[in-house]
């Protein structure tokens, strides 16, 4: 993962967003931290966000789990192909 200051990030935008989004590859912005090591925060794209969102929203009800187990003890008549 790209890691870049907060300047670097303002010189070149739209740039970064564009890779970002195109190429799906996070980019860290990293900032000093009175805590002695560097804090910031990780841009992704929306889809990838969206991806995040749906999964924390499975496995927070529970649909996750069911589904892991389901094919974890699934046969091969348990499922149809489309």
């Amino acid at each position: 993962m790209e890691v870049i200051t907060p300047t670097n990030f303002r010189k070149d935008i739209f740039r970064i967003i564009k890779g970002i989004v195109q190429e799906k590859k996070p980019v860290e912005i990293t900032i000093n931290s009175e805590k002695g090591f560097n804090d910031g925060v990780v841009v992704i794209d929306k889809e990838k966000y969206n991806q995040l969102k749906e999964l924390e929203y499975l496995e927070k009800t529970g649909t996750l789990d069911t589904v892991m187990d389901r094919m974890k003890n699934s046969n091969e008549d348990d499922f149809v192909d489309l």
